[in-house]
């Protein structure tokens, strides 16, 4: 028995919405999925062997920014929808989808954001120019991480 990409999906779905848990790991066959709101993993000491149980476990600071930039009045957070790996390209032999100070449209893709292959394609909410690129390419990421900040074009 494995676990299929959709449930492990819909696994990190529940968690995300759910206020009275913010850690799990899940083990099927040879799968171990492990999920934390909080920024920490828990890692187990041993592993578990059928249904007993593991030495406490101890956290593990998981890779997150010292301190994000601030985002001046006006300005547009983009920000990722999910714990992923943050990545600028579409694929690692084509260009960056937007670099610092490109002008982009409203719908424009700007970045991709990858847990357990699955790629999310973060489009730009707003038409105007790319002010900054806070996220570091191929880094983790945290949902509600800040990536970029943009200027929406005045009309």
């Amino acid at each position: 028995m494995s676990l299929t990409h959709k449930e492990a999906r819909r696994i990190l779905e529940i968690l995300d919405h759910t206020t009275h848990l913010d850690f799990l790991e899940i083990r099927i066959g040879d799968t171990t999925l492990t999920a934390s709101k909080s920024g920490t993993i828990q890692r187990s000491l041993e592993p578990v062997q059928g249904a007993t149980s593991a030495k406490p476990a101890q956290p593990v600071p998981a890779v997150t920014a010292a301190s994000e930039p601030e985002v001046a009045e006006g300005q547009v957070a983009v920000r990722a929808t999910m714990m992923g790996t943050f990545y600028r390209k579409p694929s690692p032999d084509q260009p960056s989808f937007v670099v610092e100070n490109d002008t982009i449209e409203v719908g424009a893709p700007l970045c991709l954001v990858e847990a357990m292959k699955l790629f999310n394609t973060l489009a730009s909410p707003v038409t105007g120019r790319v002010v900054r690129i806070v996220a570091q390419d191929l880094q983790m990421v945290q949902r509600d991480q800040l990536l970029m900040i943009i200027e929406p074009e005045t009309r």
